[in-house]
């Protein structure tokens, strides 16, 4: 039985090698022929995983390993006749499918160097690509190491009118690339090119150790003349705060250029200028640049007194002279807030020694959305001054409401009369406020009823003399 079993694989094997396409010298050779079902197959490194479903003339095959790239473990669907290739690994050849088995020739890289098989080779299939100036440029660099160990590439690459250029693998940037023996890496060739690039075809060289490949870039159009930058794009501010933008537009082009001023999406009701300085009254439309020179500005935005607390999205734009919107997102986050304010109908009050006057105090939440909490009124007099509050404290007032304070003021009755000062605080948790109220104190005076006495009795005298020698 063993020796039937041996000769009917020998038997596949040679029928398989047979069935294979001329494939030419490629550094693939014949490793083992298989019958294969739904199952995972160990070789080496790898693992080779087929799926049949019963009927069909197909064959699922994935390959999977430490060194094999996460691209290659997605199943490729394998027609008997046709063979699925992992480039510097293996090849599997589906000779025939079925019912739910299939018979597979799997040969391997081979291990041996030719012109075609050894050494390492640089490729970019994309190395020509058109842009505007001012675009990122993505040129795929594959790295093949045809030779029987693993190396380590050094990266390395320049622009001949000074672009900047560097290499990104995956999300990193790098300037060294290991490769496993008979595998490939592909690395990115990264161009910065500049907004005021002449038009036409440059050039870039990169160099995977000595090895020089070519890539160009093709400039098609100025993308933009200047750069903008703001130093925050997204603040955080209370309600009722002054909000305001630094930005820093710079002329890359080598001639004076207008730039026009604008934002776009504020909410209604919304208010936006831009300014020199944030001390500035006058409003920008437009700002001129000399060549090649910055220009700092400042955006000042303005929500409505009514404004919800929230998050608020807008754009700043620059236009260019050649109608070029240059477009930066900025994000307001306006949080609620109070405003305390206290007022009097008076600031100034008259009395008499020992006679007693009111204060009203009028204490307004001016804010938005957050009430005013332990709310109370502390008040400085000269010695020997009575001050009673009603209420002593209240416990909130909400935004938009207002709370009326009494404050009962009595002078001592032995005062020399003048002008006195009396400090009024409004203190709650969130803020607080002052004001001073002036006191006038008058004296009593009787001059008036001591001159009235003395008339009196003067006109009683006089009667009293003409009644008696009157008539004489």
């Amino acid at each position: 039985m063993k020796r039937a079993t041996c000769t009917l694989l020998a038997t596949f094997m040679l029928l398989g090698i047979a069935m294979q396409p001329a494939i030419g010298d490629d550094g693939y050779e014949p490793w083992t022929y298989y019958e294969v079902g739904n199952e995972v197959k160990p070789l080496g490194d790898y693992f080779l995983r087929f799926g049949i479903a019963n009927g069909s003339k197909y064959v699922n095959v994935s390959l999977s390993g430490p060194s094999v790239p996460s691209e290659f473990n997605e199943p490729k669907q394998v027609w008997a006749g046709h063979y699925a290739e992992y480039p510097g690994m293996l090849r599997v050849y589906v000779d025939r499918v079925e019912g739910d088995k299939a018979y597979v020739l799997v040969s391997r890289f081979s291990r041996q160097d030719s012109t075609a098989a050894s050494g390492t080779k640089v490729s970019c299939d994309v190395p020509g690509q058109t842009a505007l100036g001012g675009d990122v440029v993505s040129f795929p660099i594959l790295i093949q190491n045809n030779n029987p160990s693993d190396h380590t590439y050094s990266l390395s690459s320049f622009s001949d009118i000074g672009w900047k250029t560097w290499f990104e693998y995956g999300d990193k940037g790098v300037y060294k690339i290991s490769v496993p023996a008979r595998q490939s890496r592909t690395v990115n060739l990264m161009v910065q090119t500049w907004g005021n690039t002449p038009v036409g075809e440059k050039k870039v060289v990169a160099y995977v150790d000595d090895i020089r490949l070519e890539v160009f870039v093709d400039i098609t159009s100025a993308n933009q003349s200047a750069d903008v930058s703001f130093k925050v794009g997204s603040k955080i501010a209370s309600i009722g705060d002054k909000i305001t933008y630094d930005l820093r537009i710079r002329n890359v082009q080598a001639k004076e250029n207008i730039y026009s001023l604008s934002v776009a999406g504020l909410p209604d009701n919304w208010y936006a200028r831009f300014k020199e300085s944030a001390t500035s009254v006058e409003e920008l439309a437009e700002v001129v640049i000399p060549a090649s020179s910055d220009k700092d500005l400042v955006l000042e935005v303005v929500p409505p007194y009514s404004v919800s607390a929230g998050s608020y999205n807008f754009t700043a734009v620059v236009t260019t002279p050649e109608g070029v919107s240059i477009k930066k997102y900025l994000t307001l986050t306006l949080k609620s807030g109070v405003g305390m304010s206290v007022t009097s109908s008076r600031l100034a009050y008259e009395t008499k020694a020992g006679q007693a006057f009111d204060i009203v105090v009028y204490v307004s939440n001016a804010g938005q959305g957050t009430a005013l909490t332990n709310v109370y009124i502390e008040a400085t007099a000269p010695q020997g001054w009575l001050i009673k509050a009603s209420p002593n404290r209240t416990n909130s007032i909400k935004a938009g409401e207002t709370q009326t304070f009494t404050l009962t003021v009595q002078p001592p009755g032995n005062i020399v009369a003048s002008d006195y000062e009396v400090n009024v605080k409004v203190k709650s948790d969130q803020a607080e406020k002052e004001k001073d109220y002036r006191v006038t104190v008058k004296a009593d005076s009787y001059v008036p009823y001591l001159g009235a006495g003395i008339l009196i009795i003067v006109i009683v005298g006089l009667a009293i003399m003409y009644k008696r020698y009157g008539r004489r």
